[in-house]
């Protein structure tokens, strides 16, 4: 073959190789319309990269040929980092941060596998595999045809010298790139991450200052004449059911209800609002934050909680003759984080002995946890108690729901629930646009389920606070909402409600506070100062 046809022919390899890498960089996921001139765009990151590989070749072309496997890698981290710059504002309203998401990459597969039909989820997941494997398998396949064809000197030489001066010169007449490359994107990240760590000692240090000023004032819990306390926190349940009209309408009738059956059975309830720390999703942030006392963001300062002497709030009932209790149904997995919350019993979803089908993403139906944590503490305790429940009936994706059921003695071990079809709602995860009718209907279960239990097993002495623990999806939500939660205090004694009135809740279930909102970090020490 004569010298001029190989040069033509590695050329239009380099090109191909080039022209594939950026289509495949610029592809959006998720997007509406896939096929767009926007794909065609060189990509100003694959040309770094080719410009990297270029001057390594120049060094000693074994170089490059190996250089080829990081410089895929690197360009396959750039995918996963401008995948993720799509995805988690569209479900969670906050930025990327990949060294805290990239952990959570088993939770999104877990909550695939558990939403979708077993059908749809074994298609999912093989579709999924071949799509990530053909994807790094031909994306190495291209950097390793690029790095071969800059061994020809000419080749070399020109994306050397015509790339950075066709930069160069656009960039002096102004050009800039319609985004921020994801090159730059990821050193961004690095200095995030480094920034993240360094601002961890000065978070630990908060949290044990905050710590010792605390143990100063020991809380006593007298206000509370050992009146039972039960949290309720409700997966989803967020400002916006009533501060978007379509769903202001659904969630009024809901409550209504709710609040006849409260009515009857001689209930008084107020409400409010209070700011989550997270938006979507991580609910164990909220969690944190509410039974800590303090605002916990993100993982790592959930690392640092776990490792400080803060007191959690089950362990102030604890030294004050409670017998504290922590039901969390959907745990599915071994966790050892949940010692530090301080409970003396904790109930997984191991523990529930249940029968039945799953819902979704819930092993079980939060009426059937109800009545088994009542079987199992209420009728033989005897201190009063302290309840976290951890519901999760309105969990994403909503597209599978448990039927209440009226009779709360035949729901034994569960299996009843296999005489009760579920409703299934046509929604498919991660795809929630189309989620709102039955996101509603999850909680007009809830709270079905919560009157129907409060009204009948509840004593008089008892204080129960319900409380949402973050936003639903912004697919739900929509964007501009605030990243509020409504909180409702109920019981029978108007004198357990006096001190949350004091603080500005309002009559009813409707809360009326404007923003902005106090913080969830602020109910623990509230709660603690108006019962000590």
């Amino acid at each position: 073959m004569k010298p001029r046809i190989v040069l033509y022919a590695a050329v239009a390899q380099l090109l191909g190789a080039f022209v594939f890498l950026s289509v495949l960089l610029n592809l959006q996921y998720p997007a509406s319309n896939w096929l767009s001139w926007h794909l065609l765009r060189p990509s100003l990151d694959c040309l770094l990269l080719l410009i990297f590989l270029a001057c390594l070749a120049c060094w000693s072309h074994r170089l490059a040929s190996w250089a080829a496997v990081p410089v895929c890698a690197f360009y396959l981290i750039l995918r996963v980092l401008l995948i993720g710059d799509t995805v988690v504002p569209m479900y969670l309203n906050r930025p990327f941060n990949l060294y805290i998401d990239s952990g959570y990459l088993f939770g999104l597969y877990d909550l695939l596998k558990t939403t979708a039909h077993k059908d749809d989820a074994l298609q999912i997941a093989a579709i999924a595999i071949l799509l990530v494997l053909g994807t790094m398998i031909s994306s190495w396949y291209a950097w390793r045809m690029a790095a071969r064809t800059l061994a020809n000197k000419q080749i070399r030489t020109s994306v050397l010298l015509i790339p950075p001066l066709i930069l160069s010169t656009t960039f002096m007449a102004g050009w800039r790139p319609p985004e921020k490359p994801a090159t730059v994107r990821f050193g961004e990240e690095l200095l995030s991450i480094r920034h993240q760590l360094d601002q961890q000692q000065a978070i630990a240090a908060h949290m044990e200052e905050t710590a010792r000023a605390r143990r100063r004032e020991p809380a006593t819990l007298t206000g509370l004449q050992g009146a039972d306390v039960l949290l309720f926190m409700v997966e989803s349940y967020g400002h916006v059911v009533f501060s978007r009209p379509q769903y202001r309408q659904a969630i009024t009738t809901t409550l209504t209800e709710f609040a006849r059956v409260l009515d009857q059975n001689g209930f008084t309830a107020v409400s409010s609002y209070l700011v989550s720390p997270s938006y979507g999703g991580s609910s164990w942030l909220a969690h944190s934050t509410l039974e800590f006392g303090l605002r916990i963001k993100n993982d790592l300062d959930e690392t640092a909680l776990l490792r400080s002497s803060l007191v959690p709030l089950a362990s102030y009932f604890a030294k004050n003759g409670y017998h504290t209790v922590s039901v969390m149904p959907g745990t599915r997995f071994v966790y050892p984080e949940g010692m530090y919350f301080g409970y003396e019993k904790a109930y997984y979803a191991w523990d529930f002995d249940y029968k039945g089908p799953s819902f979704g993403w819930a092993p079980m139906s939060d009426q059937f946890v109800l009545d088994f944590i009542h079987r199992q503490e209420f009728t033989s305790r005897k201190r009063p108690l302290f309840v976290r429940y951890v519901l999760i009936s309105t969990h994403a994706a909503y597209n599978i729901q448990p039927q209440f059921i009226k009779n709360w003695e035949s729901i034994g071990d569960g299996s009843i629930y296999e005489e009760h079809q579920p409703l299934h709602y046509p929604i498919y995860w991660p795809d929630l646009t189309n989620a709102k009718e039955a996101y509603l209907r999850s909680l007009d279960y809830e709270f079905t389920t919560l009157g129907d239990y409060l009204s009948k097993y509840v004593s008089a002495e008892t204080l129960i606070i319900i409380m949402g623990d973050h936003q639903p999806n912004l697919q739900l939500t929509g964007k501009g909402q605030p990243w509020s939660v409504p909180v409702h205090i109920i019981s029978r004694n108007p004198r357990l409600l006096a001190p949350f009135q004091r603080r500005g809740y309002t009559p009813g279930l409707i809360p009326a506070q404007p923003p902005p909102h106090a913080g969830m970090e602020t109910f623990m020490q509230g709660f603690l100062q108006d019962f000590r």
